[in-house]
């Protein structure tokens, strides 16, 4: 099963350099197809941010040859039988799975391409339009690129500037050169009367229009639109004269860079399926893109996850980036996640946090902060072997892995919480549990936190931390494990997925365990209708709870993978991938068959492609 982007309004495309960020989705809001740039965000990736309205960009196109037009709205009424025919959509792709987006489609003999890419270094986004036709004939025809601007401040040319608040201001032109005209967007594009410009302070449609040859089994010339940004309108303007002036080499320039930096994370593909290496690609694109312009991992690409900043995926985000060599991403990420941590009135952090205010936003209560924090720093700091990790955040790791023995309870557990899901307590009208998840990372990272202190030569805070963490696997042991089945808290006998990575990403557990639960959980947890594993075995919050999840399924293809049941594995792993866009982004789960949830979430779903293979090619733990 493969789809193109959109039907599910939240989930969107991504393509980001780290200073801006746009989203591409192929139906509106109306499940119309539509090739639609449909938001650009800037100075941050928060909904906040937005620049355009919410109609966004899109193309129409007129053969001279051809009675019908390209026009994905029907808003050319002008011939009989026009209105109503909808464009098709044939295919979308990361290019090379690079941070640059292809998307065709056509309508009659009408054939639309049109690549959308950020130039690193830059407030810039880029979308070249390219026509063809279906039957490869050469002909004539005029493309009219289409943008819904907030408002309009001021026209300089052909260049028309858009003032969202006192520091986002948005430029935007096209390439050639040619007349924008605002107003209705069918009176434009047929000749109807409209004038060229007047100030707007309310959303605007501006259209473009360029007459352009097809050649023989061949693309016309791009036309380019560009969008520059900035937080003065010189900046915006200063960055749109910049992309003019170099427009011949803005995509060589990007796809070189994406090559360079890929060129890090591709040494571990030659053992990989064309397939496989395209996934591994995008994935890591993703993982870059999520990175704003500080380092701070953000939730890209889903509505209302957007500008968040999650420390538990955080973690996963940057550690992952690890994992696949680029390490200068990592650092940089890890050391933002830190620049974010508030304490909690009981001494751990809160979880989650708004990209632009640094306000926990959270709405669960969770224990495993410490835990990740204690990982991500020792995983980084091991693959990189630059001590001034552990130097510039020794202060961190004490204070998590004190806050861990401090924080067990009677039962030798870390004191109750709602684990990994967010989805338990009283904010539900459940109580809190003693969550296997929170005390196994909490475990995990004191292994961690001993190691570092051992190499920094606290040999008793080493000892400290490691009897810590075996203390807490020993009332795992007998709080949590009944007939060698891992469940998911001391007060329950359900089961919840996040338990087996501590048999292959985090080992901690004992291998007799790892049979029993993973065949417990591939009784109870498989979804009997889709296949994949849900994440945890209760109905809490949504029908989500009770459906598969990608970041689950990749646990449990990791698991089998560990036990040795090589066929079980590989048709987990293949289930997610059956589940794929067409792009090579992942759900993060699927509420039904053609119903993605959570598309381009860079932590668990997108960083599961890149771990897995790791995993299965015996590359996941090493130094």
């Amino acid at each position: 099963m493969h789809y193109f982007i959109g039907e599910n309004h939240n989930n969107h495309a991504p393509i980001s350099n780290g200073n801006v960020l746009a989203w591409i989705t192929q139906y509106d809001e109306n499940n119309i197809p539509v090739d639609l740039l449909n938001q650009i965000f800037f100075p941050n990736f928060d909904l906040m941010s937005e620049l355009l309205d919410k109609r966004g960009s899109y193309v129409l196109v007129k053969d001279e040859n051809e009675k019908v037009w390209y026009d994905p709205y029907g808003i050319v009424k002008q011939e009989l039988g026009q209105v109503g025919q909808i464009i098709s959509l044939d295919n979308s792709e990361y290019i090379d799975g690079f941070g640059i987006y292809e998307m065709v489609s056509h309508k009659g003999n009408t054939a639309v391409k049109t690549k959308t890419w950020s130039p690193w270094n830059s407030n810039i986004i880029v979308r070249s339009i390219q026509v063809s036709t279906v039957k490869d004939n050469d002909t004539n025809v005029e493309i009219f690129p289409v943008v819904y601007l907030k408002n309009i401040s001021e026209r300089i040319d052909n260049i028309f500037i858009s003032r969202i608040s006192c520091c986002q201001w948005l430029a935007v032109t096209t390439m050639p050169s040619i007349e924008g005209k605002v107003g209705d967007v069918g009176q434009v594009v047929t000749g109807g009367s409209v004038t060229i410009f007047e100030h707007s302070s309310i959303p605007t449609a501006l259209t473009f229009r360029e007459k352009v040859f097809v050649p023989y089994n061949g693309c016309s010339s791009p036309i380019y639109q560009l969008f520059a940004v900035g937080k003065t309108k010189e900046e915006a303007l200063s960055q749109l004269h910049f992309a003019i002036n170099n427009i011949e080499k803005l995509y060589e320039d990007a796809l070189d860079e994406w090559k360079r930096w890929h060129n890090i994370s591709d040494k571990f593909l030659c053992k990989l399926s064309l397939q496989l290496k395209y996934y591994w690609r995008v994935s890591n694109s993703l993982l870059r893109m999520s990175l704003q312009k500080n380092g701070a991992p953000i939730l890209i690409g889903f509505q209302p996850y957007q500008g968040n900043v999650w420390i538990r995926d955080g973690i996963w985000i940057v550690t992952t980036l690890a994992l696949s060599g680029h390490f200068e991403e990592a650092t940089k990420g890890l050391y933002s996640l830190i620049g974010y941590l508030k304490e909690r009135p009981d001494g751990n952090y809160y979880f989650a946090y708004n990209v632009v205010t640094d306000i926990p936003n959270e709405h669960a209560y969770e224990n495993d902060t410490t835990g990740l924090i204690l990982y991500g720093i020792w995983s980084i700091w091991n693959l990189t072997k630059n001590d001034e990790i552990i130097n510039d955040l020794w202060s961190i790791v004490e204070h998590s892995a004190n806050w861990i023995i401090r924080n067990r309870d009677a039962t030798g557990l870390i004191k109750k919480d709602t684990g990994i899901w967010e989805t338990f307590g009283p904010h539900l009208g459940e109580a809190l549990e003693h969550m296997t998840w929170t005390s196994a990372i909490s475990a995990y990272g004191l292994v961690k936190a001993s190691m570092i202190a051992n190499y920094r030569g606290r040999k008793f805070q080493a000892e400290s931390y490691k009897k810590g963490a075996i203390d807490i696997l020993k009332s795992i042991r007998v709080n949590n494990v009944r007939n060698n089945i891992v469940f998911r808290s001391k007060e329950t006998f359900l089961l919840d997925s996040s338990v087996l990575l501590f048999f292959t990403e985090f080992p901690m557990f004992p291998e007799e365990w790892l049979n029993p639960t993973i065949e417990e959980i591939n009784k109870r947890l498989k979804d009997p209708f889709q296949g994949g594993i849900w994440r945890h075995e209760s109905l809490t919050t949504e029908e989500g709870d009770l459906l598969p999840w990608t970041g689950s399924t990749f646990w449990m293809g990791e698991a089998l993978f560990t036990a040795g049941k090589m066929e079980l594995a590989l048709e987990y792993f293949n289930h997610n991938y059956r589940n794929s866009s067409f792009c090579g982004l992942l759900p993060e789960l699927m509420y039904s068959k053609g119903k993605p949830r959570g598309i381009a979430m860079p932590s668990y779903s997108q960083s599961g492609v890149i771990r897995s293979i790791l995993y299965e090619l015996g590359l996941f733990h090493r130094t």
